[in-house]
């Protein structure tokens, strides 16, 4: 009568490891749906604004779900308004899913947003001073008829 073997235990251990593995996507287990998006200035203190809300002065941290788009304003008295646009990209960790052709971790990264990176990854603008330029100063002539 054959002897059992011991492989048998040890393939259901192995079987066992890799369906778990498959249970998430590269991208869902290192870096999860959300983001932390580094918001500065110079110089610092400004306003922030994510799609209209306000989230603090910089400098400061945001979080933010990886698989949209948002709008980031940065206001700060005496200085020109600065406006920019967060997109979602490819993460590096759901290509490497697809080099795998590891096809159920592709579509948890996908259902989870895991699949996206937003970028840029930090926002840190030089905010420009207003121009004083562009403020229409009263012309010598006008200023002969001001009373002092």
């Amino acid at each position: 009568m054959p002897r059992p073997t011991s492989l048998a235990p040890t393939a259901v251990c192995c079987l066992l490891v890799f369906a778990s593995v498959g249970l998430g996507g590269c991208a869902t287990l290192i870096h999860g749906s959300s983001q932390e998006v580094t918001v500065e200035s110079a110089p610092s203190e400004a306003q922030v604004e994510v799609d209209g809300r306000p989230v603090g002065e910089t400098p400061t941290t945001a979080i933010l779900e990886r698989d949209r788009e948002y709008a980031i304003s940065i206001y700060q008295e005496g200085y020109e308004p600065y406006h920019t646009t967060l997109r979602p990209g490819r993460s590096l960790w759901a290509t490497v899913n697809v080099l795998n052709f590891f096809i159920p971790g592709l579509l948890i990264d996908a259902s989870t947003g895991a699949l996206h990176a937003l970028d840029p990854g930090t926002v840190a603008p030089e905010l420009q001073p207003v121009d004083s330029s562009a403020v229409d100063l009263p012309t010598p002539d006008e200023r002969e008829g001001e009373t002092p």
